[in-house]
C-alpha cells in the first residue's frame, strides 16, 4: 500500500479551494479534511445548478499545479468562527492563499513540500445535516506524477476487492434507502459468515470465562448521563422522546454490563466477574463519512466486560491480548503484520489524572512482562481510560484496527460499584472493556477484501457444492450431498440444465472452495471426484474419507484446502 501524507494532502486541499474560488464564482470554499484516504474538500454551491464535470475537474487539477509553480503564497491567519457550515465540519482553522480564504481542521498542518500531482477521484452531493448541501471533491496528491500513477495502479486493485461490490456479488448483504443509510441487513449467506465470527469469538469467551448476557437496545438518558455518554458522546447518540422521558438507542454496552454487577452484593472472592455479550450498538454517523460495513450505523460488538480487583488486572490483560494475537493469526495476520498501540488520556476524558496514570501503568506492565513491542499514542485514548489497541495488515497492505483492549477506573466510581474486601471494607473494582474482533461487520468487511471474496472453507457459507453431470447421477448426487450434511457441512447441488463447465465456473464466480463432481462413473463406483482453487483435482475419491479431511480442515479453521491437499499428496 502507498501510504498518503497527510500534510502534503492538506496543502493540495488548500490550493484546490483557492482554484475552484478562481475558477467557478457560484462555489464557496468550506474547508478540507484529510484522512488515510486522501483530501475531502467541500463547497456550498451558491446557484441550484452549481456542478462540477470530469472536464472542469480536469482544469482545477491543471490550475493547481500551475498555481505550484507559480509559487501561490499559503499562510495562516487563525481561527474563525460564526460560520455555521464550517463549525459543523470542524474546519475552522483559516489560511490565506494568494488573495482568498480556505479552511482546514484543526491540528493539520500543510505541508511545505510542493505538490506535483492531484487527481479528483469522485465528485459528490454531501449532506453533512438536514438543509445543509455541499458539493464534494474526493482526492488525492503527491509530490511526483510516478507516485500518483502507483497509487492509481494500487487503487485499481484494491477496486476489485471492494467488500460492496463482492458483498453483492456473493449474496451476503445489502443496504436500502428505505431502511435508512448505513443499517446494514444480512442475507442468509452473510448471516452465517456472521455466525461463524461469533463463534470463534464465543470460543474465546470460554476459555477466558467471559459469560454472555444480553441487554436492551433502549436505556433511559438518566443512564446515559450518569455513564457520562450523554454529554461526551451525544451528537452520536439517537435521542427520542416517550411519553414525556427520553431514551436513547446505546452506542456502548457497558452501561447494562455494569447494572448486572450492581444488581447484588459482590465480594472479593467473586472477582473476577465478566460479561460477554454480541450487543448490537448505533452510532449516527454523519451520512458522508459512512462507507458500506466498514463505516455504518447499527453494527455488532463483541463486546466482554471484567470486573476486578487491581491485582488481577495485569493478568487478565495479558490473557485477552494473548488471545487477540493468536485470533488473528487465524486469519493469516501475524509478526510484522501485527502492531501493538497504547493509547492514551485524551482532552475529553471522565475521572481523575490520578486513575488514569494507575490504569496506563496496568497497561504498560502488561505490555513489558509479554515482552511485546508497542507504540504509544498520545491522547487517542477512550473518554473513560486508556487502551491498546491492535492493527493489523492485509493482503493490500492497508493497516486495520479492530480489537482493543481498555482499563477503567472512571466508570466503577461514577456508578458507585463496589465489592467487600478481605477486611470487611468497601473498594472500588477496576473494569475493562474489551473486543476481540471489535464491530462484526467491519471484521467482516476487511477479511472479504483481504481474501478477495474467497474465504477460507470453514467461514464460506457453502463450504461444498455438488454437481451431477448428466441426469443419471442425480439421484446419487443427493445422496453424496446428504452424507456431507449429515456431517455438519454446508453443501448444495446444482443439477441445472446448463453444461458442467458452466455450472462448475458459477461455484468459481460464487467463491465455493470445493466442487465435488459426480456422473454415471462415480455411481457405479461409490467415488467423487473433488476439485478445489486453482483447479486442483482429486478423482475416484471415497466420499466417507473426503467428508472426514474435510472435517479436520474446517475444526483447525485452516487457511488452506489441506483435504485436497491431503488427497493429492496420497499422504492423508
Amino acid at each position: 500500500m502507498i501510504i498518503l501524507d497527510t500534510a502534503l494532502l492538506a496543502r493540495a486541499g488548500l490550493l484546490l479551494q483557492y482554484c475552484v474560488s478562481k475558477l467557478f464564482r457560484d462555489l464557496e470554499p468550506a474547508g478540507c479534511s484529510v484522512d488515510d484516504r486522501g483530501f475531502h474538500c467541500d463547497f456550498i454551491p451558491r446557484s441550484p445548478n452549481a456542478w462540477l464535470s470530469e472536464k472542469e475537474a480536469r482544469r482545477i487539477e491543471e490550475l493547481v499545479l500551475s498555481e505550484e509553480q507559480r509559487g501561490v503564497s499559503i499562510d495562516p491567519v487563525g481561527t474563525r468562527s460564526g460560520n455555521e457550515v464550517l463549525e459543523l465540519l470542524e474546519r475552522t482553522a483559516v489560511y490565506r492563499v494568494g488573495d482568498a480564504l480556505a479552511y482546514l481542521e484543526p491540528g493539520v498542518k500543510p505541508s511545505e513540500r510542493r505538490v506535483g500531482a492531484i487527481k479528483i477521484l469522485n465528485i459528490s452531493a454531501h449532506n453533512p445535516e438536514p438543509g445543509v448541501r455541499l458539493l464534494r471533491l474526493i482526492g488525492v496528491a503527491f509530490e511526483s506524477g510516478e507516485d500518483l500513477e502507483r497509487y492509481m495502479e494500487w487503487l485499481r486493485r484494491a477496486a476489485e476487492r471492494d467488500h460492496r461490490v463482492i458483498g453483492q456479488r456473493l449474496d451476503l448483504f445489502s443496504f436500502h434507502e428505505e431502511v435508512g443509510p448505513g443499517l446494514v441487513i444480512y442475507h442468509p449467506k452473510g448471516q452465517v459468515v456472521r455466525e461463524e465470527l461469533i463463534r470463534l469469538v464465543r470460543e474465546v469467551n470460554e476459555r477466558l470465562g467471559y459469560k454472555e448476557v444480553y441487554t436492551p437496545h433502549v436505556y433511559r438518558s438518566l443512564l446515559w448521563k450518569i455513564s457520562g455518554h450523554y454529554y461526551l458522546y451525544r451528537d452520536k447518540m439517537v435521542l427520542a422522546r416517550v411519553e414525556g422521558e427520553e431514551y436513547g438507542i446505546k452506542p456502548m454496552n457497558c452501561p447494562g454490563h455494569i447494572l448486572i454487577y450492581r444488581s447484588r452484593p459482590r465480594s472479593y472472592r467473586d472477582l473476577p466477574i465478566k460479561f460477554s455479550e454480541f450487543g448490537t450498538v448505533y452510532r449516527w454517523e454523519k451520512r458522508g463519512e459512512l462507507y458500506g460495513l466498514l463505516r455504518v450505523r447499527g453494527f455488532t460488538q463483541d463486546d466482554g466486560h471484567a470486573f476486578l480487583r487491581e491485582d488481577q488486572v495485569k493478568d487478565e490483560i495479558k490473557a485477552i491480548l494473548r488471545e487477540v494475537v493468536n485470533v488473528l493469526s487465524i486469519f493469516g495476520f501475524r509478526g510484522e503484520d501485527v502492531k501493538i498501540y497504547l493509547s492514551t488520556r485524551p482532552e475529553k476524558y471522565i475521572g481523575t489524572k490520578e486513575m488514569w496514570e494507575k490504569a496506563t501503568k496496568a497497561l504498560e506492565d502488561a505490555l513489558k512482562e509479554l515482552g511485546v513491542p508497542y507504540e504509544v499514542r498520545e491522547g487517542e485514548g477512550a473518554f473513560y481510560g486508556p487502551k491498546i489497541d491492535v492493527h493489523f495488515r492485509d493482503s493490500l497492505g492497508r493497516w486495520w484496527q479492530c480489537s482493543t483492549i481498555q482499563v477503567d477506573f472512571a466508570l466503577p466510581e461514577r456508578f458507585s460499584l463496589e465489592y467487600i474486601d478481605r477486611d470487611g471494607s468497601r473498594k472500588r473494582p477496576v473494569m475493562i472493556h474489551r473486543a476481540i474482533l471489535g464491530s462484526i461487520e467491519r471484521f467482516m468487511a476487511i477479511i472479504l477484501e483481504n481474501f478477495a471474496g474467497r474465504l477460507p472453507t470453514w467461514l464460506s457459507p457453502i463450504q461444498v457444492r455438488v454437481i451431477p453431470t448428466g441426469a443419471e447421477a442425480r439421484e446419487y448426487a443427493a445422496k453424496v450431498a446428504g452424507m456431507f450434511r449429515a456431517a455438519g457441512i454446508r453443501v448444495d447441488v446444482d443439477a441445472g440444465e446448463e453444461s458442467v463447465a458452466k455450472r462448475i465456473k458459477r461455484a468459481y464466480d460464487e467463491a465455493v472452495p470445493y466442487i465435488v463432481i459426480v456422473g454415471k462413473r462415480e455411481a457405479e463406483k461409490n467415488t467423487i471426484t473433488v476439485r478445489g482453487r486453482g483447479n486442483v483435482q482429486a478423482r475416484d475419491v471415497d466420499p466417507s474419507r473426503f467428508i472426514e479431511l474435510l472435517k479436520d480442515e474446517i475444526r483447525r479453521r485452516s487457511l488452506r484446502q489441506e483435504a485436497l491437499e491431503r488427497l493429492v499428496k496420497g499422504c492423508a
